[in-house]
């Protein structure tokens, strides 16, 4: 399912302008991440109003309720990080994000207010599954030359979102899921991924050098 994102990452990550690409990648992390922590808390809201009669919505709420504080201010890591690469706040902020980040978030909202809000949890496993690590990090920065400081977010991830997937796959194993729950987990994710992947591409599309992802 996650072979198309693959490619795209890799994609952007090999680049050889990886260097110029860098600041607009960050702008479309920030811009992801600022929306991540108030749909996670619109789930939360969801499942616990029917956590009395629903065993599945009242172990997403228990989960929820810890995992959100870990995510809060993440967005706040993302400004440091753009300005440690000169970008502005001020300009930051003003910034209108990309339609296409604003449908990877949307459609989770959807899901969530119109079917059942476990099916967030597609989306969290393919935002949290897998960080770059920390070593391959540490190869981009001596590839770029761009100071350190504008990695802080990524670097924290590769070593927070290993055991976040491992407590994600713990709730996951908990949960009574039926088949419809299963459905829609899915197809959270599979959006995820779609979005993701053409959040990639539009981030490669001004470099006409490089082939279209999926050519050859």
């Amino acid at each position: 399912m996650s072979g198309g994102l693959d490619q795209a990452a890799h994609a952007f990550w090999s680049h050889p302008q990886l260097r110029e690409l860098l600041p607009e990648f960050l702008f479309m992390d920030y811009s992801i991440s600022r929306a991540t922590t108030p749909l996670m808390e619109a789930a939360h809201t969801v499942a616990r109003n029917l956590s009395d009669s629903d065993p599945v919505a009242a172990c997403l709420a228990e989960y929820l309720s810890k995992h959100i504080p870990e995510e809060r201010h993440h967005d706040e890591w993302l400004l440091r990080d753009l300005e440690a690469v000169g970008q502005k706040r001020e300009q930051v902020l003003e910034r209108m994000p990309s339609p296409t980040v604003a449908a990877l978030v949307g459609a989770q909202y959807y899901w969530v207010f119109h079917t059942h809000a476990v099916s967030l949890l597609g989306y969290l496993a393919v935002m949290e599954g897998e960080p770059p690590s920390y070593s391959f990090l540490q190869e981009v920065i001596a590839k770029t030359g761009l100071p350190a400081e504008a990695f802080r977010t990524f670097i924290e991830h590769a070593h927070l979102d290993p055991q976040h997937t491992d407590e994600l796959n713990d709730v996951l194993d908990r949960m009574s899921l039926n088949e419809n729950h299963k459905s829609l987990i899915g197809v959270g994710a599979v959006q995820t991924v779609h979005w993701l992947r053409c959040a990639f591409e539009e981030l490669l599309e001004p470099h006409s050098q490089l082939q279209p992802v999926g050519s050859g």
